[in-house]
């Protein structure tokens, strides 16, 4: 079984929202460049005046402005493309497309956006570098360099994002620790999953990992609070209040952090087991697996097969733990591991419910993780022939 590495930086919080501009090479309304008519901010504003009727300021946002919506719209052809080309599509038939693409996010990138020089990237190794005759993967890694020593810190983060997805979690973690030097609190919470887990050429410290959500949750990171209390939840290593905890957790369950229902059930059972904490725990569970969340769809699956005792009081219902375990086992954010376990458990519940021929089928999925499902395999396949 591969390692469990962690996911990539959530998306939802990934630093190239932003985007960060070379002011130099911004394009005034006339056509010239910055760099071509003053470097001094105040003969800039006397030239923008006396040239436009407005101040360098309104002039450089609209330049910004105007920027972030090309970005936009060039990266919204680069999703077809990428599903043109995993349908099936020749690449050689889409040539004219991928280069269109590329030139125009060369253009962006000379009308200084550093956004477009880690858009180039994203389009030369997640789409080029998979459908020869695109590929050129030097370009894509050279793209994302430029754009990090140009102190664009999130090209940092991208390219580590990259990397990992490709299982390359020694590079990656080289990667995020290089953003992290710079400043960009994706990378620190990155460093903060490889050290938890013990990855990426990282020890394994659940302190040291604290330390780094610590930094990146001191730079306004969400995701970040999360795994910190996630961690405190699991290892206390560090004093926090419950109240505090409890409202920033709050928090981010209003803003969608990934696992935040989760760590606020897991403050709620370790702070008060009255009735009513326990229907908030269950509801919280509920809203985080119905998101997506694998964990909170374990949670459930376990609680509703009767095989999680405490102190939760949950009427068991197989049928619903059945659909929990099937939702983990297909889903593309469940860990190798986390899916393997999935399946076992349910296994073991299609057998105590007689459905042999499923059970066998599970427990052949995970037979070279778990030594026992072979035996229990062949088990159930001789139940299943008795039948007929």
């Amino acid at each position: 079984m591969k390692p469990d590495f962690p996911p990539v930086s959530p998306l939802d919080f990934h630093p190239i929202i932003l985007d960060s501009f070379q002011e130099n090479r911004l394009k005034l309304p006339n056509g010239c460049m910055v760099e071509q008519v003053a470097s001094d901010p105040e003969k800039l504003d006397e030239y923008c005046l006396a040239a436009f009727g407005k101040s360098w300021l309104r002039v450089r946002c609209d330049a910004e402005v105007e920027l972030s919506s090309r970005l936009i719209e060039i990266t919204d052809r680069m999703a077809p493309l990428e599903v043109l080309l995993r349908k099936g599509q020749p690449p050689e038939t889409l040539i004219q497309a991928y280069d269109d693409i590329w030139e125009a996010l060369e253009k962006a990138h000379s009308d200084g956006s550093l956004k477009a020089l880690v858009l180039m990237g994203h389009l030369s190794l997640r789409i080029g570098s998979k459908f020869p005759p695109l590929a050129n993967p030097r370009a894509g890694d050279e793209a994302f360099l430029m754009a990090a020593d140009l102190g664009y810190i999130a090209a940092y983060c991208s390219l580590g994002d990259y990397l990992l997805e490709e299982g390359r979690a020694d590079e990656a973690a080289t990667m995020y620790q290089q953003g992290a030097q710079k400043g960009c609190s994706a990378c620190l919470y990155q460093l903060g999953q490889f050290t938890e887990r013990g990855v990426g050429g990282l020890a394994q410290s659940d302190s040291a990992a604290f330390d780094f959500y610590l930094q990146a949750a001191e730079q306004n990171y969400p995701p970040a609070d999360v795994a910190m209390a996630t961690l405190w939840l699991r290892s206390p290593l560090q004093p926090l209040q419950p109240t505090r905890l409890e409202t920033v957790l709050k928090e981010r369950v209003e803003m969608r952090c990934d696992g935040a229902e989760m760590a606020l059930a897991g403050l709620y059972l370790h702070t008060n087991s009255s009735n009513g904490t326990k229907r908030k725990v269950i509801s919280l569970y509920r809203c985080a697996a119905a998101y997506g969340d694998v964990d909170a769809q374990m949670k459930l699956a376990r609680l509703l097969a009767g095989n999680e005792f405490g102190v939760l009081d949950v009427q068991v219902d197989l049928r619903e733990a059945e659909r929990w375990y099937l939702r983990v086992c297909g889903s593309e954010y469940a860990s190798p591991g986390l899916a393997a376990k999935a399946k076992l458990e349910l296994a073991h519940l299609y057998m105590s419910q007689g459905k042999f021929s499923e059970a066998a089928h599970h427990f052949f999925g995970v037979s070279k993780v778990f030594p026992e499902a072979a035996e229990l395999q062949a088990k159930c396949e001789r139940f299943a022939e008795a039948r007929f």
